[in-house]
């Protein structure tokens, strides 16, 4: 039998580790040091450079089983990469591919291809790793696309994505060089800071139970967005980990999965078709995508995670959910779960409060994005790095910081929107101080939260101070719902009506300045006209307005004779509430 062939080019320019349980080879091949061989014949040949299988993997329902590979590359660095058995059902292209861009050596001829995917799926070794098919936290260890962090001792997890796409956990330059070139310009600066905050926060949110969720930076082109989005990718990886608005839904859905934990940036609102803005928002925020049915008819599960998203726009979420004419309302509680902010800080330099020591806005963006470029993808696994050993901890810590941020950031008579609100932006301060305090922020003590303050206080006073944003959907809701169906739904209390009504929704009756006045019953009032509100704040707040007139007795529900009813208790609302909306 010939002897074993030179590799075509030796990959490991170190030691291979080899793990210490045996490898149990199938019949046919060798590996070692030099390569993967497989007898053809009379001939050895050589079907790929040499790699390590480190362990066999399975989730934890003892599924999706794999087989773990280390090797090195031609620069002698180290890639890791679990490879998924059921991509190797097929001709195991993308396997192969995914191998060959991480710089191992794949034999050309079809037969070795062959030969390879054979060996892949039936090595075996009593070794195991635990996959996962989503980064992030899993028992005490947080799983990336090419890497684990865990503490000392624990047992292997690692990430088995569906598929191979390629990721954008990367790094480049140093810890050191991307707080001095990044993150230091952040100080004294709310938006760019509250924007690193986001890169740090999604490591949290499964510690302490919290619902996803995002910040939207609005304004007009050349105002700082994209330096800000860029900042934070940095936190995690490269300019490409910004994403653009423009993918479809299916694409998002895989995108937020991918940043499961992490972060999610997304540029350019505008390029979302507005008819679905405000569901693909709540969908990410939600953290959870649409069901769908296999090849076979089976259902396959829906893809989940749990995110903090970072976007930009020209225009708020829901000025572009509105934008298509239908005026649909963004669904409920969106408003606290993607917190709309000004990206422009009000001090005549765009985004930027202080310039530092750059001679313009202009500069310092340029500066950051450099800077970004050139240093990136280190603060965020430092950062979970530093929470080991400190996980069971983290969460009453946590949870006091955002409770104490919420007593000395809310003002009198808050409503529930605005407290859920300043607790998101709570936990933003939290993830901000944590990375200070661990050395990854090179902030002082209290940074973070004075961004943080600051961004809500500009958060509160856009939607017209405490309860105003209520205030104006309630009033918005009641007046669509009479434009809507004042003239198909409403009887008139005296004469015929000109045209058979269907599924009656009250009265009309002329008022004193020559208007309408509509009676609606309790029932159509707590049931449609109010739905997904409490029906009797909305009529002390439009009686306290002058659009609905109280009853002799100071209740807001009033006695009247209606035709074929007789005497009925209804709330009485005028036109104007519609004509001063429109205006």
């Amino acid at each position: 039998m010939a002897s074993l062939p030179e590799p075509v080019a030796r990959l490991a320019l170190a030691e291979i580790t080899r793990p210490p349980v045996p490898l149990a080879i199938p019949n046919g091949y060798r590996l070692n040091d030099k390569g993967l061989f497989w007898e053809d014949g009379e001939n050895w040949r050589l079907v790929a450079g040499s790699f390590a299988v480190l362990a066999l993997t399975r989730d934890r329902h003892n599924q999706s089983w794999g087989v773990l590979l280390q090797w090195h590359d031609h620069d002698g660095q180290v890639h890791r990469m679990a490879v998924a058995r059921a991509a190797l059902a097929g001709d195991g292209r993308e396997v192969r591919q995914a191998l060959l861009d991480r710089g191992l050596h794949i034999s050309a001829a079809t037969r070795d291809r062959n030969a390879l995917l054979a060996f892949l799926t039936q090595v075996t070794t009593t070794a195991r790793a635990r996959a996962v098919s989503r980064v992030g936290w899993r028992d005490g260890c947080f799983a990336l696309p090419d890497r684990t962090i865990a503490p000392d001792g624990a047992d292997l997890v690692v990430y088995q994505g569906q598929g191979l796409a390629e990721h954008d956990y990367r790094a480049a330059g140093t810890l050191e060089g991307w707080q001095g070139e990044v993150a230091r310009h952040a100080i004294g600066n709310s938006r760019l800071a509250i924007a690193l905050c986001a890169g740090f926060v999604g490591p949290l949110l499964g510690l302490v139970g919290a619902e996803g969720g995002g910040l939207h930076l609005r304004g007009p082109s050349s105002i700082g967005k994209s330096t800000a989005l860029e900042a934070a990718a940095s936190i995690w990886g490269p300019k490409a980990f910004v994403r653009q608005w423009r993918a479809t839904a299916n694409g998002l859905e895989g995108a937020a999965e991918l940043a499961n934990e992490t972060l999610l940036v997304l540029d350019e609102l505008a390029q979302l078709a507005p008819a679905e803005a405000g569901n693909v928002a709540y969908m990410l925020a939600n953290g959870c995508g649409k069901s769908r049915a296999s090849q076979t008819g089976d259902a396959r599960a829906a893809k989940r995670w749990l995110t903090f998203f970072l976007s930009s726009g020209e225009v708020s979420l829901a000025d572009h959910a509105r934008s298509d004419g239908r005026g649909k309302r963004n669904p409920a509680g969106q408003e606290v779960r993607i917190l709309d902010i000004d990206a422009d800080a009000g001090q005549g330099l765009g985004l930027f409060d202080t310039l530092h020591d750059a001679a313009s806005g202009d500069a310092l963006a340029r500066t950051i994005k450099r800077g970004a470029d050139e240093h990136h993808g280190h603060a965020g696994p430092a950062f979970v790095q530093s929470l080991l050993g400190q996980l069971e901890s983290l969460p009453a810590l946590i949870r006091a910081g955002v409770d104490a941020f919420a007593r000395k950031a809310l003002p009198p008579g808050a409503t529930g929107q605005e407290i859920r609100a300043c607790q998101r932006l709570g936990l933003l301060a939290m993830a901000g101080e944590l990375a200070s305090r661990n050395g990854i922020l090179p902030w002082p003590d209290g940074e973070a939260t004075r961004a943080a303050r600051t961004i809500f206080a500009a958060w509160l006073a856009a939607r017209g101070g405490v309860g105003a944003a209520e205030d104006r959907a309630a009033v918005q809701q009641v007046a669509g719902f009479i434009a809507t169906h004042g003239a198909g739904r409403f009887q008139p209390i005296t004469g015929e009506a000109p045209t058979v009504i269907n599924n009656r929704a009250g009265f009309w009756r002329q008022d004193e300045q020559g208007g309408r006045e509509y009676l609606i019953h309790p029932q159509t009032w707590s049931g449609e006209v109010c739905q997904g509100m409490n029906p009797t704040t909305v009529a002390n707040l439009l009686a306290q307005r002058g659009y609905l007139r109280s009853g002799i007795n100071g209740k807001n529900a009033q006695s009247v004779s209606l035709p074929g009813l007789g005497k009925a208790r209804v709330y009485a609302v005028s036109s104007r509430i519609c004509q001063d909306e429109a205006a």
